[in-house]
């Protein structure tokens, strides 16, 4: 009887052995470690964005072939096919490569694209005037709607520092004010553009400067993120609009040159943008 228990009990091992040999499955999943020099860098697995940086590591990978992108600021973006093999570690630290950053400044002549518009002369365009004006004085507010074409800059290129600036020659009325900066959801023609035939605007993003009355200076306006996402066709560039925060004061208007501007065409408008090729 002992002897019989002995074999019942080594047969239901020995089928528990082949069961569990049945079930057990090949690994089919690797890891990647990535890593890179200077750490930081964005990781995209397969062209999607992994939402980490390195150092970082990738578990559950499939065996196979797998692209892995690195994207770090300043630098050129560093690419590679990998080949995962199953229950192995994939060790990845590449030495990423500085990306030179260029600059370019854009300053259009009487070509370029820049209107003031008056509240007391709804129906006026001046499109061709030298000067533009911004800000409210007595009952009349003024705007300035400008636009830079951007063909000159690469599409890909990554913005690091974008200033539009405007040259303030004169003010009417003694307070300080600010004028901020929104841009502009539709096309507008700078030879019809009036009060009456403003073109909307939008309040995202919002670039603020302040004005000193009575100064004589350039006064500039940080976009690095609207031209940018203009570039990248995030957002379609009509340009911008430059008004008073507080257009119900009616104390102070600030004058600025425009492209159309002659005397000094350093005085004209501009927009001085750094950027690099990743």
């Amino acid at each position: 009887m002992k002897k019989k228990s002995i074999l019942i009990l080594s047969l239901i091992i020995t089928v528990l052995i082949l069961i569990a040999g049945c079930t057990s499955t090949t690994p089919t999943t690797g890891i990647i470690n990535v890593n890179s020099t200077p750490t930081g860098a964005k990781i995209y697995f397969d062209g999607v964005d992994t939402g980490m940086a390195t150092p970082f590591t990738i578990t559950n990978v499939e065996a196979g072939t797998h692209v892995i992108k690195l994207d770090a600021l300043y630098y050129k973006i560093w690419q590679e096919t990998v080949i995962v093999t199953a229950n192995e570690t994939t060790y990845l630290n590449p030495l990423l490569t500085g990306a030179s950053i260029q600059y370019i400044t854009l300053q259009p002549g009487p070509a370029g694209k820049d209107a003031a518009i008056s509240s007391t002369l709804p129906a006026d365009n001046f499109g061709n005037e030298t000067t533009s004006w911004v800000g409210d004085f007595s009952t009349t507010i003024t705007r300035l709607y400008i636009q830079f074409n951007l063909s000159s800059v690469p599409a890909n290129a990554r913005i690091t520092d974008a200033d539009l600036l405007l040259y303030q020659y004169f003010t009417v009325g003694g307070s300080d004010f600010t004028i901020e900066l929104q841009k502009i959801n539709n096309n507008w023609d700078e030879s019809t553009i009036s009060w009456d035939l403003q073109p909307t605007r939008s309040s995202d993003p919002i670039i603020t400067s302040s004005i000193t009355a009575g100064a004589t200076t350039w006064k500039s306006w940080d976009i690095d993120d609207l031209v940018q996402a203009w570039l990248d066709g995030g957002i379609a560039n009509y340009g911008a609009v430059l008004k008073d925060v507080d257009e119900t004061s009616g104390d102070t208007m600030a004058y600025f040159y425009t492209s159309d501007y002659t005397t000094d065409v350093t005085k004209r408008p501009k927009l001085v943008i750094s950027y690099y090729i990743p």
